[in-house]
Parts: C-alpha cells; sequence; structure tokens
C-alpha cells in the first residue's frame, strides 16, 4: 500500500485529501524545531511504499512552530528508497507574521534540495487565502523545472485558463512583496490582541498546574493546545455545551484519531479580543474541570 507521512498535530485538510485517495498515513511526532527526522530518515530511507510527506514548515498549522536549519537540510539531504518520492511542502503561512519584530525566517527548501542533488523531491505551495479573499485566492507552485513540465502537462487537460481577470486584481491591488507585507500588517495588528487574549489567560489561569501545555506562535493562525491525555474530547464537549465552539478533538490527526486525546487546535481569528477573552475563561474553566474528572477516575 501507498503510504504517507503526516507530522502530527497538523493540518486536517492534508488528512482528508490523502484519506480520500486510500492512501495510508502514518503519524510523525512535531517538535519545536520541525518533524522527528530520526523517524522520517528511517521511513524514507528503507521504505519504498513511503510516497511522500506532508509539511507545513513555518508556523505550521496547529503547533504555529517553524522548521530549523537542520531540519530542513535533513529533508533535502533524504535518500528516498522510492524514486517518486516527494515533499509537499505547504508554505501557507510564509508572510503570516504576528509581530514585526519577531519573524521566523525558514531556509529555501528547493535551493536545499539542488545542493543535495535533489531537486525533483519538493514541491512548495501557497496562495492568498488567507492574505486576500478565501475562496477567491491565487495559489502557486514552486519546484524543479522537470517538475514543472509535469505540472503543465496535468494542467493543460484540467482547465483551459485560469481565472486572469483574479489573478490581475491580486497584482493591481498588492503590487509587489512590499505591498503584500504592508497588508499583511495591517492583518497582524487585528489578529494580535486575539492571540494575546488567549495566552494571557493561558499563563494567568494554568502556569504551573501542569494539566496543560500550549505554545506561544509568532505567526499563523492557530493555538495549540494539549491537555492532559484522555481529556481533549471532554473539554471540547464541555465548552460546546456552554456556547464556545472549538475544531473537533482528534482533527489534527490522520482519521481523526489522536492517539493520546490530548491535542486541540484554537482558532482566535473571527471573534473580537473582548469575545476571545470570555471565550477563554470557558476553555480554561473546562480544562479544569476534565481534568478533575480525569485525576479523580485514576484514583
Amino acid at each position: 500500500m501507498v503510504q504517507l507521512l503526516c507530522p502530527v498535530p497538523g493540518y486536517d485538510r492534508h488528512f482528508k485529501i490523502t484519506e480520500l485517495f486510500g492512501i495510508e498515513m502514518i503519524n510523525i511526532p512535531l517538535g519545536e524545531d520541525g518533524p522527528d527526522m530520526d523517524m522520517v530518515e528511517q521511513y524514507v530511507n528503507n521504505d519504498p511504499a513511503v510516497k511522500g510527506i506532508w509539511c507545513v514548515p513555518k508556523y505550521a498549522n496547529p503547533t504555529g512552530i517553524s522548521y530549523s536549519d537542520e531540519v530542513v537540510r535533513r529533508f533535502a539531504n533524504l535518500k528516498p528508497a522510492a524514486e517518486d518520492f516527494r515533499i509537499y511542502w505547504d508554505n501557507a503561512y510564509c508572510i503570516h507574521h504576528l509581530y514585526e519584530d519577531k519573524q521566523d525566517v525558514i531556509l529555501n527548501i528547493l535551493d536545499e534540495c539542488a545542493k543535495a542533488g535533489n531537486p525533483n523531491m519538493v514541491y512548495i505551495f501557497a496562495s492568498t487565502s488567507k492574505i486576500s479573499f478565501p475562496g477567491s485566492g491565487v495559489s502557486a507552485i514552486a519546484t524543479s523545472e522537470e517538475n514543472i513540465k509535469y505540472i503543465m502537462s496535468l494542467m493543460t487537460v484540467q482547465t483551459i485558463g485560469h481565472d486572469k481577470i483574479n489573478q490581475l486584481r491580486h497584482v493591481r491591488f498588492f503590487k509587489d512583496i512590499d505591498g503584500l507585507n504592508a497588508h499583511m500588517k495591517k492583518h497582524a495588528d487585528l489578529l494580535r490582541p486575539k492571540f494575546e487574549a488567549v495566552l494571557n489567560i493561558f499563563d494567568e489561569e494554568l502556569t504551573g498546574l501542569e494539566i496543560g501545555t500550549w505554545i506561544k506562535p509568532r505567526g499563523g493562525y492557530f493555538i495549540s493546545f494539549d491537555a492532559m491525555p484522555g481529556c481533549a474530547k471532554s473539554i471540547v464537549s464541555k465548552c460546546k455545551e456552554l456556547g464556545v465552539v472549538l475544531t473537533g478533538a482528534g482533527a489534527t490527526y490522520p482519521y481523526g484519531k489522536d492517539p493520546l486525546d490530548s491535542n486541540i487546535r484554537i482558532a482566535p481569528s473571527f471573534p473580537t479580543p473582548e469575545e476571545m477573552l470570555e471565550a477563554t475563561k470557558i476553555f480554561v474553566l473546562c480544562v479544569k474541570l476534565a481534568s478533575v474528572e480525569k485525576l479523580l477516575s485514576e484514583m
């Protein structure tokens, strides 16, 4: 069976696409600097059934971490057992910084693959779907010339022509990279208070209790929270009863199955900062209740 490696917790849409095509997914733990590369190398370099890996290398969904230089170089220097192994490098949050003075920078995987003699191993893709309007964005792919020729041979069959009016609309509005960056600063100004509302309550209410951990992202659109094992579904359910709807527990793992039932993805982008503050207070209360119930059940 064809297999794909999936860093976890990860992006549920990646997993849904993979599941749709009947591809077996293998969990790869995601640390503070990227996927567990010892595991990645073990699978990729020894098993020809492993055909690819999903990656969100910058401000990862949902943890917000960015891949270190060492991790990027180890990716580029993989020696796949499968000739058609590919890295699917979803750089969805490449300019989605929350702080102007604290921005993550990652190596260019395409350059590193070329240096390592693996120019065809990676597809980089991104879009403006979280920059302009959802559903009306312009997408882009970066890869080797050989891969581009292959993609073009498919795209000429898929569609006669793209929405060139929408492409022109984006060019006229953003103009260049400086225009994009200026626009994203406005996004950051809107998002930052919402993120900080969540993180401040976490710091005040949960620090030192040892019933949850979280990462403070410097970009992206999510906050990843890890509850005590066996508590995520309970927390999400309790929150829903009190009017706070979260992404379903398990969504950040292939097949919707979090083996520890602990990870919860928090998306602060839609509510106002004031609403986010109240919602986080409810979330924290539910974390405490679920944790107490779990501890009592184990006594």
